[in-house]
């Protein structure tokens, strides 16, 4: 019981401080060669992204990833949209991260925020947490969490913007 309360707690605590974000925070991650990306910058370029932050000791994370991978080149056609995969691993798991994103065949943009500044200024406490961004970097749709078929409703979502 106290483990449901803590994770509902934390489900509205960031699906509130999404909402009341219209644009993606201000934050630096690093690319995969740790060149620095104001991410903020990087997705208002006219494209909509999906933000996907996870780790490699993610189970739900990897799930949710692999599920994209099965229809990303589709979206990517139909809809113009990337995926951008920021890792929170640090450390020696941060190589561990690109080792995994590259033996899976992900073919999305790899970005980590070992330093956090990302997950601290969206408020999360969870991961996989998932952001949806038009062109403008305007936050559309947030989802904690992987769930089997949540490709079905973001893919809606998608083809709303």
């Amino acid at each position: 019981m106290k483990n449901h309360l803590l994770v509902i707690i934390t489900l509205l605590t960031s699906l509130s401080l999404a909402i009341g974000q219209d644009k993606l925070p201000t934050a630096t991650v690093s690319d995969i060669d740790g060149k620095p990306i104001a991410l903020h910058d990087y997705v208002a370029d006219g494209t909509p992204k999906i933000i996907s932050l996870w780790a490699t000791w993610c189970g739900p994370c990897r799930m949710e990833l692999s599920a994209l991978h099965k229809v990303y080149p589709d979206w990517k056609e139909k809809y113009n949209i990337e995926i951008i995969a920021v890792t929170v691993d640090n450390g020696p798991m941060l190589k561990r991260a690109k080792s995994m994103f590259e033996s899976n065949g992900w073919d999305y943009t790899f970005l980590h925020d070992d330093q956090k500044e990302l997950m601290k200024k969206l408020g999360l406490t969870g991961i996989p947490y998932s952001i949806l961004v038009d062109g403008d970097g305007t936050i559309r749709s947030v989802q904690t969490g992987y769930f089997p078929g949540y490709e079905k409703e973001l893919e809606a979502k998608i083809k709303a913007l």
